[in-house]
C-alpha cells in the first residue's frame, strides 16, 4: 500500500497488486500509451493509471460481479461509455490470449452493462 495525496489535497491509500499481470486481460495495444501518470514524488517507481476505457476493458475477460459494477460505475460517472468500450474492446481482440467466444459475450454483456448505466447519469 501506498498513501497519495489527490489533486484536491486529500489523502488516499492506494493498493498495488504485485501479482496482476495484464497478459490475461483484454487490453488495447495502447493502453500504456494512453494511460495517465501519477506522480508520486519518489523517482524509484513510475506509476501510471489506466485510462477509464482500459479499465473498463481490462474488466471484460474476468466479468466477475465487481467488475461489472466498475463497467457500470465508469459509464454512470461518464468516465466512458458503451460506444467506447465496444470500440476500444473490439479492437483489442486481436491481442487477446485465450478463448474468443466466452470472451465476445462477456463483451455484449459489458456494453449492455455500459448502456444501462448511462440511462442513469
Amino acid at each position: 500500500m501506498l498513501e497519495v495525496t489527490l489533486e484536491d489535497g486529500t489523502c488516499q491509500l492506494l493498493y498495488l497488486d504485485t501479482s496482476y499481470n495484464s497478459t490475461f486481460a483484454l487490453m488495447h495495444e495502447d493502453y500504456l500509451d494512453d494511460s495517465i501518470p501519477v506522480d508520486l514524488g519518489l523517482d524509484q517507481i513510475r506509476l501510471y493509471v489506466l485510462s477509464p476505457v482500459d479499465l473498463a476493458v481490462s474488466k471484460i475477460a474476468r466479468l466477475a460481479a465487481n467488475d461489472k459494477e466498475d463497467i457500470a460505475a465508469l459509464a454512470r460517472l461518464g468516465l466512458t461509455d458503451a460506444k467506447a468500450i465496444e470500440e476500444r474492446a473490439s479492437a483489442a481482440l486481436a491481442g487477446y490470449v485465450g478463448g474468443l467466444a466466452m470472451l465476445r459475450l462477456n463483451l455484449e454483456e459489458a456494453v449492455a452493462l455500459a448502456r444501462k448505466a448511462e440511462l442513469e447519469r
